[in-house]
């Protein structure tokens, strides 16, 4: 999810024929990758968007269908960082942009 030194140091990580899934570039930081680093490595970069996934329910409805039941079994629960009252949706917004979030963001329409 990240893109600079923590992507390059994640590719230089990597063990032959290994991974690096990219699902986003929240540094904003764009990276160059050298084929012949991936040939010396026998590595690979892959670039991941979900929401072409969604065009395809079949490729998602089995996980889904996974994760909601670990969800429903209590076996996975959400951690959540912290509730707002609706009201203050663009507090909730800067902190999460400025990284000074953990976890989910709740926006209670009640508080």
């Amino acid at each position: 999810m990240s893109g600079g030194v923590v992507f390059d140091a994640s590719l230089a990580a990597l063990a032959p024929f290994g991974r690096l899934v990219v699902a986003g570039i929240s540094s904003q930081e764009q990276n160059e990758v050298r084929t012949g680093k991936l040939l010396r490595g026998s590595v690979g970069v892959l670039g991941f968007w979900l929401f072409h996934c969604l065009d395809r329910p079949a490729m998602v409805d089995e996980a889904l269908a996974d994760l909601f039941g670990r969800v429903q079994r209590g076996d996975l629960r959400v951690i959540v960082g912290a509730t707002y009252p609706l009201s203050e949706v663009a507090r909730a917004h800067e902190d999460l942009q400025a990284r000074r979030t953990t976890g989910k963001l709740l926006l209670d329409p009640h508080a």
